[in-house]
């Protein structure tokens, strides 16, 4: 599960590439100025759970690989919160250039 510690602007290394990816993960899309294609739709409201999933799964991929292509996307799980209504995704990226595997 994503966590949200304070940014590092002086993040370099593994800690640059996972604190990105949680900064996409964390963003809801059109709320950064300088760039309104960043971050997850929240225009998955009220789907059905499957379709929520798929949905969230495939836009995740797409804005990780755009957005920090040092990584790929190896698996997106979900936690279902029922009581609260949320649908809550865990993603395990593995680092491209030495095969490490992270959970964001």
């Amino acid at each position: 599960m994503i966590d949200f510690k304070a940014i590092d602007y002086g993040a370099t290394g593994n800690e640059e590439i996972i604190q990105n990816v949680r900064f996409i993960l964390s963003t809801i899309i059109g709320s950064c100025v300088l760039d309104i294609n960043l971050g997850v739709s929240p225009d998955i409201a009220d789907s059905p759970i499957q379709l929520a999933q798929a949905k969230i799964t495939a836009e995740i991929i797409e804005k990780i690989e755009a957005y920090e292509p040092r990584v790929m996307v190896e698996s997106v799980t979900f936690f279902a919160d029922p009581l609260n209504g949320r649908l809550i995704p865990q993603v395990k990226v593995v680092n491209k250039e030495n095969g490490e595997v992270w959970t964001a």
